[in-house]
């Protein structure tokens, strides 16, 4: 089974607003069903969909960088290249499809995922917290369930957890949590991709390996967005074929360590001035690439092993300068 037949099993991971927003917009545009000079901005787009605005700024970079659209003189983005010329068209009427009736209950739980996932991920840095679901629901003003959706979405990362009274909890993200984590990573991670690597085909990996020399030609000039979308096509995309789902599962809860990077790098404190990942992530697609197996476990298990004290070094960056919202439904 190839990536694309994986991506489109029942049992395919939720994707967060930002990915689902990016990838849909994306299809539209490249088909033709969103015009050229049509503008997108984040203010209108966030209204459409109900949600906060960091999504779709992350999914709007993303479209940015794919040169499916462009900064024009005025606020937002024009679809299609520079000096594309400007169509006032209502965006409801251009994008309504994305929240027509049919789809909407999709994005229940994604409107309020990214930010109550950046909320939650600092805090864990911090030590355990309650979670009230039911508090959760009210400072959103949704429903228990989408609170709740939001919550075993976090679960499945191993950023949140229950307790025997069915209490939610965060997950302490200390020293000590990410050591076990990297441990656990390091031996499962690069089997898990070995396992997987005759299923990717040859295409993806070349459009992998493009994106990254592109972004390290680039690089430190690249978004968030980008560089954590980079970390999902290695070590997510790349091993869903992986045809062991028990190792897909372990793995899945060690994904925080993903996301702590993802709210932290280039946001909380500023991109390093070189970062090796880029270097090793195309190390590693080569591997793949000349289905060099044993070179492949040997590259990913390296890259595992150097981005551990990195991430030690973020997590304790954070706890000096970052001070926690101060939200209602943390305990």
């Amino acid at each position: 089974m190839t990536v694309s037949d994986h991506q489109h099993t029942k049992n395919q991971r939720k994707r967060s607003l930002y990915e689902e927003l990016y990838s849909r917009l994306r299809d539209d545009i490249s088909q033709g069903r969103v015009p050229a000079g049509i503008v997108l901005t984040e203010a209108p787009l966030a209204e459409l969909l109900g949600s906060s605005r960091a999504p779709v700024r992350q999914a709007l970079q993303l479209l940015a960088e794919d040169g499916l659209i462009s900064r024009f003189d005025g606020r937002g983005f024009v679809v299609g290249p520079a000096g594309t010329q400007i169509r006032r068209i209502n965006i409801t009427e251009s994008l309504g499809h994305l929240v027509d009736a049919q789809e909407r209950p999709l994005f229940a739980w994604q409107a309020l995922y990214e930010d109550v996932e950046r909320i939650v991920v600092y805090r864990s840095f911090f030590g355990r917290f309650r979670i009230n679901e039911l508090e959760l629901a009210r400072y959103y003003g949704v429903g228990r369930t989408v609170a709740r959706d939001v919550l075993l979405k976090l679960e499945t990362l191993g950023i949140t957890e229950k307790d025997d009274s069915f209490r939610w909890s965060i997950v302490p993200l200390d020293e000590c949590r990410i050591a076990d984590l990297y441990e656990v990573r390091e031996h499962i991670e690069p089997l898990a991709l070995a396992r997987a690597m005759d299923a990717v085909p040859d295409d993806h990996i070349d459009r992998m390996l493009t994106r990254l020399s592109q972004t390290l030609e680039s690089y430190p000039a690249v978004s968030a967005a980008t560089m954590y979308d980079l970390e999902l096509d290695l070590h997510v995309r790349s091993i869903q074929p992986c045809p062991n789902k028990e190792l897909l599962s372990v793995l899945q809860r060690t994904h925080c360590i993903l996301t702590l990077s993802k709210h932290v790098l280039g946001i909380q404190m500023e991109m390093p001035e070189y970062e090796p990942f880029l270097a090793e992530h195309i190390a590693v697609f080569r591997m793949m690439k000349r289905r060099d197996k044993e070179g492949l476990v040997l590259a990913m298990r390296s890259h595992i092993h150097g981005s551990q004290p990195k991430v030690v070094e973020r997590a304790a960056t954070v706890r000096k300068t970052y001070k926690p919202d101060d939200c209602s439904f943390i305990i």
